[in-house]
């Protein structure tokens, strides 16, 4: 949930051995003179800005890339689905497309064009042909008939990549390959953790049908440096290895705590790019605190030499100069269930207890029947809101979410694909995330313990030492 833009020319980390890549394009009737372009290096600062068309519709891009990037281009954000790409040093594009029907009108040429053709197909196969949506939509539930056609899904996209493995690079073909299993497997994850919410029983492959189980929980392709390049496949391994292999003192939804206490099972490159990445949203989540501090001096010790170890230092340096305790809380200003604007500055002289969620969201759904518990504690100190920010794309998705789980508060809805979107300025991208912000209008907490934590001491404390500061 990251919104990016990119300029005409652009650097990407140069060194000596970097490679140019060139990615133009020609749109036939645009929707937006504005272009948006991501790009993802791996290992490698993110960069951004937006391309403007000239007066022939076109567009160019040039940077260069030390190694494997991730591509997402935004061509008209009415469409809901993105377009994502795999870009190798020297590649280069030239897209030739309908603004409304990329898929279906798209050319391409120059050195990387098998792989854009390859994502043409694999999408035409799947997403309209196969119908995507439906395959992975509630209607076929848990059943074994869900899983039979993901498999189905999963073996169609083998057999088109397989097509084009003679037209591209091993290592475009091993990241697709990584691509395609996280792909399935993300729709099996939420499927089984749902089941076992409801059969109030622990995360575990069994909950998996015997028939499918061993073709999901396969860990293919197998864990390498190329593999551990792949944007999703490294959390993919992780959060099959622990159904796998379940740990009853470090269950799946404390992933990371598994994976500290199951390193072995892992490439020492598995094990580098979880521990970055991890530790990245530990600083995004927890803010700068001692024990934050102190496992990035751990990461820096193990891997001194880590291409990682400058974003995690630069994210540690950012988080300190913004969320911090006694430092300002941000402003924003967003619209209520009723339509009306609500900024952070409307509760001057009160105490907010900040919550980002939404619907889908599991673990932030959890704790809302605890936070009532906090909520009637609190029931006659008028000067304590509890301020909840959905991340919901669908309004009507919010609001049943509210009246399903009777969420008392105030509430408001970000689009978090907006650049003034609240999440990304309060880096909220990990939910639920929580602040306590002072009459003062200062952080007093960041990620306070969860409402449903030492049942609800531990928040109702800082909450009370909070309202007491005058």
């Amino acid at each position: 949930m990251r919104t990016l833009f990119f300029c005409f020319c652009l650097t990407l980390g140069l060194a000596t051995f970097s490679q140019n890549v060139s990615i133009r394009g020609k749109i036939k009737n645009p929707v937006s003179r504005n272009i948006s372009i991501y790009i993802y290096p791996f290992a490698e600062k993110s960069q951004s800005s937006e391309v403007l068309l000239d007066e022939n519709d076109e567009f160019e891009v040039t940077t260069t890339l030390n190694d494997i990037a991730y591509l997402y281009c935004d061509f008209d954000k009415n469409k809901e689905e993105n377009l994502i790409f795999i870009l190798e040093p020297n590649d280069s594009i030239l897209m030739n497309f309908e603004a409304r029907d990329f898929w279906k009108t798209a050319s391409f040429k120059g050195n990387a064009a098998s792989k854009f053709e390859y994502y043409k197909e694999d999408y035409i196969k799947t997403f309209i042909q196969s119908d995507w949506k439906n395959i992975t939509s509630k209607k076929l539930g848990s059943s074994a008939l869900f899983f039979e056609k993901l498999m189905e899904v999963e073996g169609l996209k083998m057999r088109v990549l397989d097509k084009y493995k003679s037209k591209t690079s091993s290592t475009f073909y091993t990241l697709c390959q990584a691509d395609i299993k996280s792909t399935i497997n993300r729709k099996i994850l939420p499927d089984i953790y749902q089941r076992a919410q409801k059969l109030k029983i622990p995360l575990d492959a069994k909950l998996i049908p015997a028939l499918y189980r061993q073709r999901v929980i396969e860990i293919n392709p197998p864990q390498n440096e190329t593999t551990a390049k792949s944007e999703q496949y490294p959390n993919n391994v992780l959060y099959m290895t622990a159904l796998t292999y379940p740990d009853k003192k470090y269950d799946i939804e404390h992933v990371d705590d598994y994976f500290q206490a199951h390193k072995s099972r892992f490439h020492p490159a598995f094990v580098e790019v979880l521990s970055a990445e991890h530790l990245k949203e530990e600083i995004g989540y927890k803010g700068v605190n001692a024990e934050v501090v102190s496992k990035v001096k751990k990461f820096e010790s193990d891997y001194p030499n880590s291409r990682f170890l400058p974003l995690i230092k630069e994210k540690l340096i950012n988080k300190e100069e913004t969320f911090a305790i006694g430092k300002p809380a941000l402003p924003f200003s967003l619209r209520d269930t009723a339509g009306r604007t609500v900024q952070l500055a409307d509760f001057k002289g009160k105490v907010v207890y900040l919550d980002f969620w939404a619907s889908w969201c599991g673990p932030c759904i959890a704790e809302m029947t605890p936070a009532k518990k906090i909520k009637n504690h609190f029931k006659d100190q008028a000067d304590l809101v509890f301020l909840y920010i959905s991340l919901d794309k669908k309004e009507s998705d919010w609001r049943k979410a509210i009246a399903k789980y009777q969420i008392g508060g105030t509430h408001l809805r970000d689009d978090i694909t907006a650049k003034e979107s609240a999440a990304n300025t309060y880096d909220a991208g990990c939910i639920p995330s929580s602040f306590i912000i002072g009459r003062d209008n200062t952080f007093h907490a960041i990620q306070p313990p969860a409402p449903s934590k030492n049942d609800g001491k531990d928040l109702i404390k800082i909450l009370e030492e909070t309202l007491n500061k005058k």
